[in-house]
């Protein structure tokens, strides 16, 4: 670059050197704009991703209540079919000493 103090156009030298400042200024801003935006993104694809680590825990443990609770039931379903056939045993063997009792 020339020197505006000894060239034959100094306006024009000082203009070159103020936009080639400017210029290297314009663009070291659009690189710190461009680096907060991806920061910016990162954050919020971080955030995301801790809320949905968050509802995936929250619906594991639904899905683990659910699965204990349905044992459970099975469990009770299980103990009331084997008191269901023990009343109708008892009831059968009543009805039949009642039928006896009846015809004698």
């Amino acid at each position: 670059m020339s020197n505006m103090f000894t060239s034959r156009n100094p306006a024009g030298v000082a203009v070159a050197q103020t936009g080639a400042i400017f210029g290297v200024l314009a663009a070291g801003a659009v690189n710190a704009h461009m680096s907060g935006i991806a920061a910016a993104r990162a954050a919020r694809e971080s955030n995301n991703s801790i809320v949905l680590r968050h509802q995936l825990n929250i619906a594991i443990d639904r899905a683990q209540q659910l699965c204990d609770l349905a044992t459970a039931q099975a469990s009770e379903i299980e103990q009331l079919k084997a008191e269901n056939a023990r009343l109708r045993a008892a009831s059968a063997t009543y009805l039949a000493a009642a039928r006896r009792k009846a015809a004698a």
